[in-house]
């Protein structure tokens, strides 16, 4: 594959992978309460399938995308740090990815055993082992936003090295990440914080992504 043609397939990959986890995170429903009602909401909302898949395969194509930061950076200062970046964001996309399989896979078949015999002994035993598996996967989500924060900070650190334009990029990646870390560490893997951890390095991702295929219009 050419370079130019290399290039912009990274860069279209970035876009479309932030592009899907952004609207899947915009109209997921918002889960609250115990257990019982988490699983409620679960199985009225019509696109949970759809919107997680969106989520999985949104990692995959964010990770392709990112690859073409490293090619970016090939050659310069920021060529080691861009690489650990990625190598840091293949371990959190994987965590994030815990939650989201989760939840498309034994969330959504929990909720459908629950609602039909809601009060029922197999309602109970679908709340118990939700109940039971779900912090493990918020855990893993967690994990995954502090890695993500890392993999930010490395990825914009290997973008001022490589002294890409314009140099904003690379500042906001490195304070971006450092947002992320901290919402991971100060707050529960069961709040809204937390979650949040991941806006601003995905944000990030979908302006790189921007920034890289503009480039490639003016090439």
């Amino acid at each position: 594959m050419l370079t130019a043609s290399r290039a912009t397939t990274y860069a279209m990959c970035l876009l479309t992978g932030t592009l899907l986890t952004i609207v899947a995170a915009l109209v997921h429903p918002n889960l609250a309460g115990d257990g019982a009602g988490e699983l409620a909401a679960i199985a009225h909302a019509d696109a949970w399938l759809a919107i997680h898949w969106a989520f999985l395969f949104g990692f995959v194509l964010s990770l392709t995308g990112l690859l073409g930061v490293v090619d970016r950076c090939a050659g310069t200062a920021g060529e080691a740090e861009a690489r650990g970046g990625v190598m840091v964001g293949v371990f959190a996309y994987g965590a994030w990815m815990v939650v989201v399989t989760f939840m498309v896979g034994a969330g959504w078949t929990l909720a459908h055993n629950h609602v039909p015999a809601e009060g029922g002994a197999t309602a109970t035993q679908a709340v118990f082992v939700y109940d039971m598996i779900r912090p493990f996967a918020l855990a893993a989500q967690r994990i995954g936003a502090f890695a993500l924060g890392i993999s930010t900070c490395l990825l914009g650190w290997g973008v001022l090295g490589a002294r890409m334009k314009p140099r904003w990029l690379g500042w906001a990646g490195v304070a971006s990440g450092v947002i992320a870390i901290a919402l991971a560490v100060l707050f529960g893997e069961a709040t809204k914080a937390d979650q949040a951890a991941f806006v601003l390095p995905v944000l990030w991702q979908f302006v790189t992504a921007v920034v890289l295929l503009a480039e490639r219009s003016r090439a």
